[in-house]
């Protein structure tokens, strides 16, 4: 009888692995400080007020107070929509008030982020944050309404996501060399 959810569930948590990657590699490019080696390597714990499988429907809606832990890992959401269509998962959507993220470096310190909504796109290996996104690490950070980052290239774009939408990009930079 539940052989179909156990088999979900071993497939969300691999994709919940590879959301978290995702989320560690856009820290890495807005800092020369690393995540944590070993949080790759920890468990992944979800939490919520509750869970809804639908296999026919290739779907896994996880809502109340949404709280996804690996390692110094920790991301929270209210809800996280996961899409796996014929036992593929597809999609990952976490919206909140917002989601927020973060995680301890190497260097000890914390990368921070949030958003109102976070889209994984599995395939194409995108991440999107919309709505006031925000990305820091100690004084270093880059915000917009709307950011967009490829896990496959690397490649980060921010700012409108629309000729009607507003608002600016922003980055604060600190620099790490210093003139002697």
């Amino acid at each position: 009888m539940y052989k179909p959810y156990l088999f979900l569930a071993n497939k969300l948590r691999k994709t919940i692995r590879l959301f978290i990657t995702s989320i560690i590699a856009l820290f890495i490019i807005t800092s020369p400080a690393y995540a944590l080696k070993e949080d790759i390597t920890k468990p992944v714990h979800i939490n919520a007020d509750s869970v809804l499988f639908n296999k026919a429907k290739g779907l896994a809606v996880y809502e109340g107070n949404v709280i996804i832990v690996q390692g110094t890992l920790n991301i929270s959401a209210s809800k996280i929509e996961i899409t796996a269509v014929n036992n593929e998962i597809s999609k990952l959507t976490a919206n909140g008030s917002p989601v927020s993220f973060q995680q301890k470096m190497d260097d000890g310190k914390l990368a921070k982020g949030k958003a109102n909504r976070v889209i994984y796109q599995v395939k194409a290996k995108r991440i999107i944050f919309d709505g006031d996104a925000s990305i820091s690490q100690h004084n270093d950070t880059f915000s917009s309404n709307h950011i967009e980052y490829s896990t496959r290239t690397g490649e980060l774009k921010a700012g409108k996501k629309k000729a009607s939408s507003k608002g600016r990009v922003k980055a604060v930079f600190y620099p790490t060399n210093k003139v002697k």
